[in-house]
């Protein structure tokens, strides 16, 4: 009896503690401001018409690059960025499987955004790392910010994090839209 009730004051310990755990993350996730500047004065700094809004960015888009590889890419209000596209998942050894990018992005101004990403690519056998990649772009709002153009610089970094090779490109993004069920 004494253990029973013991275990169930643990399971409930475990629940109360874990619910409070996940409403304090819940709260958490809001825009941030630059350093010295309130939330009120960032949100009010629209100097350049909508497409100046710093948190214009935030959302989920799909892309297509000058190749034709198709992506997912999600920005949050945090300053995150993932992203996700063909060919994360391979059985080829010329082109290995590798993570979902992961990254951040700054408003630069004017409708602009920098974003740097990483990925790593791996051994399907083994799961040992081989070398990683990095994706550094800038992205234009299109007028109605639900399009955007943006160039890059793809990088492939040896495990040492010395760069062994570099290509640019280029790519087109549509915002996702709200779809109500009806």
């Amino acid at each position: 009896m004494v253990k029973n009730i013991s275990t169930t004051r643990i399971l409930w310990t475990v629940l109360l503690t874990g619910t409070l755990a996940l409403g304090a993350t819940g709260t958490q996730a809001q825009p941030i401001a630059q350093p010295g500047q309130s939330q009120e004065r960032q949100d009010a700094s629209d100097e350049h018409g909508e497409r100046g809004r710093p948190w214009a960015i935030v959302g989920s888009w799909f892309g297509t690059t000058s190749n034709g590889s198709r992506q997912l890419v999600t920005f949050h209000a945090d300053g995150t960025v993932l992203r996700s596209g063909q060919g994360e998942v391979s059985i080829n050894p010329v082109s290995p499987p590798h993570t979902p990018g992961h990254g951040v992005w700054r408003y630069l101004g004017h409708g602009r955004f920098g974003v740097t990403i990483w990925d790593l690519f791996y051994d399907v056998n083994t799961a040992q790392p081989l070398r990683y990649a990095r994706v550094r772009f800038e992205m234009t709002l299109g007028d109605d910010r639900d399009v955007a153009s943006a160039k890059a610089i793809v990088e492939t970094i040896d495990l040492q994090g010395v760069v062994v090779g570099s290509r640019t490109g280029s790519a087109n993004l549509v915002r996702i839209p709200f779809e109500p069920l009806e």
